[in-house]
């Protein structure tokens, strides 16, 4: 019996509507036991319908005749899914965002914007359009399985979260009220058809996460609440999520990003398997009965687990819902049995994994892995802070606290936690100190894996080879930036008189990473993500960002 029931591999990406992406998943999930598959895009739901009680035929010919033609093509295409998926025992998910609509929605009906132009949440109108919505993707689309909806992120198109109406219905309505509407809206044609509702806690504070939970109590114990494992976002380093095991008696399933948005994107192969084992012991522990692993991120255009060495994460989450007790050289093997795959082919090659020779290859990824997501962790954060952004370069002084402080910000979650990253004359040393770690850890891993001698092909070697010195390189950058954004911080805010200088006089140092980066990044083809996440041009306006603050 496996210790979670529901087992999902989630796509966040366009890759959901290319089939030969779907028939590789299904074929690694059904290998690995895992038993839900979640499309995860905002306005998936609005992709699949018109809805039919808002637009007919003639009008959609006469106005939007693509919009009509791509959606019969869309759900000819995931009905196609659904039955494949189906056929195999695995189910599935559609998660979305709401309130999204169809931009012609707000020509048939010009009443829903205001003058100002902003759009009201609280218009009775949107309660039947979302329960409409849920009904017709029912209609034409029978074979899903449930839908998970974020209610309170700032992303979707109407929202009490983001909410920029100012009519007296709006000032009145309490947010916990709002999410209980829009539930109870999706809720009850879901149930009618048998299908599950999830609702995320993804939110910006602690405030909303409850407003989210709780609104969902308002409308029914069914309603599953999903939980990332960590507060806010996929931030490793942050502590456990507080709501797991603490949402009035609802079923709770749990995500976790294995791709690697926090921690180098899928270029650098890191590890997080340890990190996956303690989260779903604890997540067990606190009555969790479902797990599903998030493999790409819709920002990043061609990448995924499934191009990258991080697989092996995606493994490790497989293996541990089934078994929470398995062992980290069990999920290695495994992994490598599967083969390994180059980072500097984008996803859509469908490049095949290779299977190493050498016999202790097992031996050497481990200890590699070991130390790679100690090296991120000391290079890239800052005491456990988000010091970068979505793993690429800052390119002001100002940004790194901006993400930490405001943006990442723990304090929501642990009242006090900035106060860690506050360059004082106490803090600064042990700010410091951990990128000088990261750069001693950084150098050990060419080393430690030796590629040469692994068993691979040539030119795979060669890759990784490329990859290893790349993410010594971005290491070195990261300690540069920290030691030059903490002399802005300290000049700034009155710490140290002579900081301005002083960061100033980091300037030659960042200046010579910059070049560096550019001659690497000209010396071959890189993976477009490689070129965003190692942006000279980010360096560059960091530079004169500095010289500006400390003149």
């Amino acid at each position: 019996m496996s210790d979670f029931a529901l087992r999902g591999l989630e796509i966040h990406s366009s890759r959901l509507w290319q089939m030969a992406q779907i028939d590789r998943t299904l074929d690694f999930m059904t290998r690995t036991g895992l038993n839900a598959l979640i499309f995860h895009q905002n306005d998936i739901i609005d992709e699949l319908v018109l809805p039919s009680q808002y637009f007919d035929e003639a009008q959609m010919l006469a106005r939007w005749p693509i919009r009509f033609a791509r959606l019969w093509d869309n759900r000819i295409y995931m009905n196609q899914v659904v039955r494949k998926a189906g056929e195999r025992g695995i189910g599935i998910f559609f998660q979305t965002k709401e309130i999204w609509y169809p931009e012609p929605l707000l020509e048939t009906h010009p009443e829903l914007r205001n003058p100002d132009g902003s759009i009201c949440p609280t218009n009775p109108f949107w309660w039947q359009f979302v329960s409409d919505k849920m009904r017709d993707v029912i209609a034409h689309v029978p074979g899903f399985a449930g839908v998970i909806v974020s209610p309170g992120t700032r992303e979707s198109r109407v929202s009490i979260s983001a909410n920029a109406c100012t009519c007296e219905r709006c000032r009145r309505t309490d947010p916990t009220t709002w999410y209980r509407d829009l539930l109870g809206a999706m809720h009850a044609p879901l149930a009618e058809g048998g299908k599950t509702l999830a609702v995320r806690d993804f939110s910006w504070t602690l405030e909303q996460q409850s407003q989210i939970v709780d609104g969902a109590s308002l409308v029914s114990r069914d309603i599953t609440i999903q939980l990332k494992n960590t507060p806010h976002d996929f931030y490793p380093t942050f502590p456990h999520n507080p709501r797991i095991g603490h949402c009035n008696g609802h079923p709770q399933w749990l995500e976790y990003d294995t791709w690697g948005q926090f921690y180098g994107l899928g270029i650098f192969p890191v590890s997080v398997a340890e990190d996956i084992k303690a989260r779903l012991t604890h997540a067990k522990d606190k009555g969790i009965s479902g797990v599903i692993f998030r493999t790409d991120w819709e920002i990043i255009l061609d990448q995924s687990v499934f191009n990258s060495c991080n697989l092996v994460n995606l493994v490790a989450g497989a293996m541990l819902a089934e078994d929470i007790g398995t062992p980290l050289e069990t999920i290695f093997r495994t992994w490598l049995g599967i083969g390994v795959m180059t980072p500097y082919l984008s996803g859509s090659y469908l490049q095949q994994p290779v299977r190493p020779t050498a016999p202790d290859a097992h031996v050497r990824w481990a200890a590699y892995f070991s130390q790679a997501w100690k090296v991120v962790e000391k290079g890239i954060y800052a005491r456990g802070h988000v010091f970068h952004e979505n793993s690429m370069f800052p390119d002001t002084a100002e940004k790194p606290y901006f993400y930490m402080i405001d943006f990442h910000g723990r304090d929501d979650w642990e009242p006090g936690a900035s106060a860690l990253v506050i360059p004082t004359d106490e803090n600064l040393p042990l700010l410091l100190d951990e990128k000088d770690d990261a750069i001693t850890l950084v150098r050990t891993l060419a080393s430690t894996l030796d590629v040469s001698t692994m068993g691979l092909p040539e030119d795979m070697a060669r890759d990784l080879q490329d990859m290893l010195a790349l993410f010594e390189l971005y290491i070195r950058t990261f300690k540069t930036i920290a030691e030059a954004v903490f002399l802005v911080y300290r000049a700034r805010h009155g710490l140290d008189a002579t900081a301005a200088s002083q960061a100033l006089d980091t300037l030659p140092a960042l200046t010579a990473l910059r070049d560096e980066v550019e001659t690497v990044l000209a010396s071959r083809e890189h993976p477009h993500l490689v070129l965003e996440m190692m942006d000279p041009q980010r360096l560059t306006d960091l530079i004169s960002d500095i010289r500006v603050r400390c003149a």
